[in-house]
């Protein structure tokens, strides 16, 4: 993956101009030995490289761009398919059954991880030796203690926060969860149609929820999978986070509908201007921006909360992942060295405006993050306390993700709200649950 993200950068720098590629502004360029290809055969070699389709058309267009002068810049044959995220795994595997995978991708970390234990991929040791890496880059990059992937962008979800709702109250922006719950109920209004928090619970097979769960476990001291993938969901600490969570649906501190929302609940309701606080991705200050600047200047972004034991977040990101049996891997480290390019790289961070954290130290140090007016720098100071990806302190492998995607610690929560049922016996339900996935008695 690793490799896929330094082969992204060096295609963003080829683009810019046919020198830039070796310039000393790229962190790798000096270390990258692959040559351009020799064609004097008459035949060219041939370099694949599947992306994951992006909302914002500047990132296609670019990286469309850079592969294809990358492909002119070393005499290749390229080939550049936008896949859509929802689609890509089902493509791999059809291609890896085919015998015919591409290159290189990129993709969400979750999904590329899925591909390690099948013995699909790659090490990119030797690339991510080469790059500046931020830790929070390496830590989402990772799995047990080896490379398989490199880190591409950060995806982070932040807060979205009603500043002016808060000052109205002298209200302190909230640091952390047990602060949060006492501000909500001093900013609830009900009987207005306003909502001091707008928290999803709705196992509709979004992240939001299950993210939103998981954070408040890990920093209650809860532990779900160990590093060995032991289930040590049921603690302590685990069913008072649980219980905790609970609290702002019985007390009426969220909308009663967002039982069922799916990972849209959250965006229409704050922008709606009916709920007060939200955890999502920075989607929602595109949209303020666009649909309701009047909002977006009463809007303040800042990190999630933390817990009795700090801050202890996990984020997802892009990656790069070179498949063994593609007939280019050679190309795929190239570009990927390259990808990273000063220029190329913060241009294209710049371009989708903020959705992406770039992964390389240094490139945070910009006028775009320094400019008083870009709301989603308030984020940035997440990426020093990221541990891991979505199933931290567990591996991020094929169980792991079902976990996640089965959203059984959100269920749990669930059960407790809806159903009225005794947080222990959910919490035994749960760690039942995960025992069953993984094959544990």
């Amino acid at each position: 993956m690793m490799a896929l993200a330094l082969a992204a950068v060096l295609l963003l720098a080829g683009c810019s101009s046919s020198k830039s590629n070796s310039s000393s502004s790229s962190p790798a360029a000096s270390n990258n030995e692959t040559k351009p290809a020799d064609t004097s055969n008459g035949s060219k070699e041939k370099f694949v490289f599947w992306d994951k389709g992006e909302a914002a058309e500047a990132y296609n267009k670019l990286m469309k761009a850079r592969v294809e002068q990358f492909g002119k810049d070393n005499n290749i044959d390229v080939e550049y398919v936008v896949v859509s995220q929802n689609d890509l795994k089902a493509k791999l595997l059809a291609a890896i059954e085919a015998k015919n995978p591409p290159d290189l991708i990129v993709a969400n970390d979750p999904v590329a991880k899925q591909f390690i234990e099948s013995d699909q991929l790659v090490d990119t040791s030797d690339i991510m030796n080469k790059i500046d890496f931020t830790d929070a880059a390496k830590n989402i990059a990772v799995t047990s203690d080896k490379f398989f992937m490199v880190p591409h962008s950060l995806q982070l979800n932040g807060v979205f926060l009603r500043k002016d709702i808060w000052d109205q109250h002298k209200l302190p922006i909230p640091t952390t969860w047990q602060q949060l719950y006492e501000d909500a109920k001093i900013v609830n209004d009900p009987k207005n149609g306003f909502y001091a928090t707008g928290l999803p619970l709705g196992a509709s097979g979004g992240n939001d929820a299950e993210n939103m769960v998981r954070d408040v476990i890990r920093e209650y001291g809860g532990v779900i999978i160990d590093k060995d993938n032991n289930v040590t969901v049921n603690s302590k600490e685990t069913l008072e986070a649980l219980k905790f969570i609970a609290k702002f649906w019985q007390e009426g501190l969220t909308p009663p509908a967002s039982v069922t929302w799916d990972d849209n609940g959250n965006n229409k309701a704050y922008l709606a201007g009916t709920v007060g606080f939200v955890i999502n991705s920075a989607s929602i200050y595109d949209s303020l921006k666009k649909d309701n600047p009047d909002l977006e200047k009463k809007t303040i972004m800042v990190s999630r909360l933390g817990g009795p034991i700090g801050e202890s977040f996990v984020a997802t990101g892009n990656v790069f992942a070179i498949f063994k049996n593609g007939k280019g891997t050679k190309w795929a480290k190239k570009f990927i060295t390259e990808f990273y390019e000063k220029d190329f790289y913060n241009n294209l961070i710049e371009q989708v405006g903020g959705k992406y954290v770039p992964v390389i130290n240094g490139t945070m140090d910009t006028p775009f993050w320094k400019d008083p007016n870009n709301k989603a720098a308030g984020w940035l100071d997440m990426t020093k306390s990221i541990k891991g990806s979505g199933n931290y302190p567990g591996p991020e492998d094929d169980l792991g993700s079902k976990a996640q995607t089965m959203q059984l610690a959100t269920k749990a929560v669930a059960r407790i709200v809806v159903e009225k049922m005794d947080p222990q016996k959910s919490l035994d339900q749960l760690e039942q649950e995960l025992k069953q996935l993984y094959g544990k008695k």
